[in-house]
Parts: structure tokens; sequence; C-alpha cells
């Protein structure tokens, strides 16, 4: 697809890859001016969650133009400075890092009421999480056979079921579902967010673990104590009365599963959709998952995860 064909007066300076979305992004200039060119074949729900967390305060990029019949809109360039690329030094990275979740607090229960989403991340969706990781990850990438996989699924099951149950506390707010460093920008002393389109109601801990447990990023375990802290407190703010522990319990949960979910991600995408870039956050991956699969009762799954090798 090329940019002239979907826009007149635009010159095209590159095209964005944004994981594996079925969305086109394209930085354009016009005038002057940079734009980001969005083609998405469900422009329709997009628009409408864009501009209902808009009305609601929540930064995302500002809208100029679009067009429904072609699946085409015209929106703020954020730049290049997402929390990925912007190697924040250790002071600043905690300031940045508590802007981030204060924006993320303010999605997940502000936006929450009358929210244009009608997906949950329910048993279904977390199973279907779970296969993701154990078909593109364990078996294609890993190449291990299905009996090897058949050994851990009664961990997921029991994964999948207390997840459920403990979360019930905290799982009825919007969920970004990939609030992670590429997917945050920091423009002009604010944080602003991107790619949204797969928000769903769930549990608080799912976005504030792919923040923190970020296999684009090195966080130290200090610093994403000190984080998880904050976050704690910013939630007894706004009358979330929850013991930490308690929170940590169902954090720790939800990881376990995000980290699943990244790892499938990116071994899907290396192998399947020819973006083999993504390889390199596999280790990451791998590294998370095998540190927090010790802290858990999930022994078959601790043992399998630990003896993989790439």
């Amino acid at each position: 697809m090329k940019v002239g064909e979907i826009i007149r007066g635009y010159e095209l300076i590159e095209r964005i890859e944004r994981g594996g979305s079925e969305r086109h992004f394209f930085r354009c200039l016009k005038n002057g001016k940079h734009y980001i060119i969005v083609h998405d074949p469900d422009m329709n729900a997009h628009l409408r969650l864009h501009q209902y967390l808009s009305a609601h305060d929540i930064p995302v990029p500002e809208i100029y133009w679009y067009d429904l019949t072609a699946n085409i809109m015209v929106q703020e360039d954020l730049g290049t400075a997402s929390l990925y690329e912007m190697h924040l030094a250790s002071d600043k990275f905690h300031s940045v890092y508590r802007q981030a979740m204060d924006v993320l607090i303010q999605l997940q229960i502000d936006a929450r009421t009358g929210a244009p989403v009608q997906c949950y991340y329910d048993a279904e969706h977390i199973r279907w999480e779970q296969k993701y990781f154990c078909d593109c990850f364990l078996q294609q990438y890993c190449g291990l056979p299905g009996k090897r996989l058949r050994e851990i699924d009664e961990d997921l099951q029991r994964l999948a079921s207390r997840l459920l149950e403990s979360s019930r506390p905290v799982n009825d707010y919007l969920m970004h579902r990939d609030f992670q460093s590429q997917n945050i920008f920091y423009k002009e002393g604010r944080i602003r967010i991107i790619d949204f389109q797969s928000a769903r109601i769930g549990p608080l801990t799912y976005d504030l673990a792919a923040l923190l447990r970020d296999a684009y990023m090195k966080i130290e375990e200090q610093t994403e104590n000190e984080l998880f802290e904050y976050y704690h407190c910013r939630l007894k703010d706004r009358g979330i009365a929850i013991a930490q522990t308690d929170l940590r319990n169902i954090y720790r949960l939800t990881a376990l599963q995000r980290n699943m979910q990244a790892l499938g991600a990116f071994a899907n995408l290396s192998l399947n959709r020819d973006k083999p870039h993504f390889r390199q956050y596999i280790p990451r991956g791998i590294h998370l998952l095998q540190q927090l699969s010790r802290e858990t009762e999930f022994e078959k799954l601790h043992v399998l995860v630990n003896s993989i090798q790439v």
C-alpha cells in the first residue's frame, strides 16, 4: 500500500512498523508540519474509542481529519520520544514513570464508565493468550513437542482460575491492554499514549504488569517495587481500598500471564509476520518469565520455562 493511494497532498517520510497490528501508520509532511496518517480496517471503532478517550482528558494524539469510507485518519505526530527510545537517566526515570502511572489510573478509573468497549478480559481470553504462548513460542519457536505442552496445561488452567478469582476486587476497569514503553510517549513534558485499540474491561494489574515487566526495557527489581508501591498509594488516593499484599498477589498472576502473552507475540511476529527484529526481546522476556515463575506455585510451568535455552 502506497501513501499516494491513500491520501493526496502529503509527502511520505517513513512507514512506521507497529507490532502485529492490521493498522498501517505513515509519518508524512505537509506545509512544513509532520502528521501521522493511519489506515485502519476497523476505523469506525478506532475513531469512536479515540474520541471517547479524548473527551475524558486521556492524553491521546489529536485528530485533525478522518474519512470513514476510506478508513483513514490524520492525527498528531508525537515524534520519536517513546519511553523506549528516551533512555531515561535514573533520576528522570522515576518521575516520568510516575506520570505514566498517573495517566494509566486516569484511563482505568475515570474513563471506565461509558467506555465504548464490549470485550472483557475473561476466562476465554486468558486461555487464548495461553494457547498463543504455547503454540507460537513454546512449540513453534522453541520446538517443544506437544507432550511437553500437555504437561503444563493443568498449571495453566489453575493460573487462569486463580487469576479470575483473586482479581475480582479490581476486575472491572478499563484496560489499555498494551501499556508498555513503545506505546507511551513524552511530548512537551506530558505523557501521551497510543495503540489502545485492543482495550478491554478487566483487572487493573494487567496494564501495570505490562509497564513494569516490559521486555523492551530493563527495569531493576527495586525500581519495579518502588513504582508498584507508588501505584498502590495512588489507588488508595482514588478510593480503591485493597491491601498491598493482595494487590501484589494479583499483580504476580497477571504479570505471569502478560509475560507469556508477550513471548507468544514476539515469536509470532518474528516467525510468521516477517518482523525478525522482535527476536531481540525474547531473551529478556524469558528472563522475566523464569524469574516470576519461581515465585508462584505452578511448579510444572516453572520447570518447563526454566529449561528453555535460546
